[in-house]
């Protein structure tokens, strides 16, 4: 099985593991400290994380200095993108911003722990096989 495949079946696990424990976290807490838009801020990490991750792979069968100013370039990105969607989506939905923002804090913390142990795991194994 590719090294893909792999991690899009283990980001699949995640996801559902946090939607079941998303779900049964706003069942019961509050109106007011539930947001009804976690479930797609949940299919947007699943998406950016497993896209990142392709890149990252197609970015490693290239010089490691090629793959080190990828990797930072993209995680430079990547906050910048996930600013600019809290910026927009709070801009437009005050009312719902610390819900919205607890779990986007949440999720970013859970999904870029995940991807950061799945690159050094891959690299590790990349630099393995370099060396036989």
């Amino acid at each position: 099985m590719t090294k893909f495949k792999q991690f899009i079946k283990k980001l699949a696990f995640i996801t559902i593991a946090l939607a079941v424990l998303s779900y049964i976290a706003f069942s019961f807490t509050s109106e007011a400290w539930t947001t009804n838009t976690w479930p797609l801020v949940l299919l947007f990490f699943f998406v950016s994380n497993g896209l990142l991750y392709w890149l990252f792979l197609r970015a490693q069968q290239k010089k490691l200095s090629t793959f080190a100013n990828f990797f930072m370039l993209s995680t430079s990105l990547k906050l910048l993108v996930y600013l600019a969607i809290i910026i927009v989506y709070l801009f437009f939905n005050r009312e719902d911003a610390p819900p919205f923002l607890l779990s986007f804090f949440i999720y970013y913390i859970v999904y870029t722990g995940f991807e950061v142990k799945s690159i050094i795991k891959t690299q590790k194994q990349a630099e393995n096989e370099s060396k036989e």
